[in-house]
């Protein structure tokens, strides 16, 4: 699955669901991507790497994912879709320019 939400501050990034797979297979150090439909349990993700990916997310998207997400039964589309879904939050109340 494949979104057009992109990285807001470089839209010429790739798509989110291309990014984040990268993101997952560099940071578990696997061979080859593996199938966005694997709950990322699954996977070995570790605490320490599901808060990287969270944080990670976060800056790439604006959108906050609890590291709980990765250690679970969702997959990978599942949170695609979720961050694809999320409003981008925009400037803090009583914010100023």
């Amino acid at each position: 699955m494949t979104t057009a939400r992109t990285d807001p501050a470089n839209p010429a990034t790739e798509p989110l669901s291309t990014w984040l797979s990268s993101l997952i297979t560099d940071l578990l150090g696997l061979d080859e991507p593996f199938p966005a439909g694997l709950p990322l349990g699954e996977l070995g993700i570790d605490s320490l790497t599901a808060a990287q990916l969270s944080v990670e997310a976060e800056e790439h998207t604006g959108v906050h994912v609890p590291l709980t997400r990765f250690l679970g039964d969702e997959t990978l589309d599942d949170i695609v879709r979720a961050l694809a879904d999320a409003p981008v939050p925009g400037p803090a109340a009583g914010a100023t320019a």
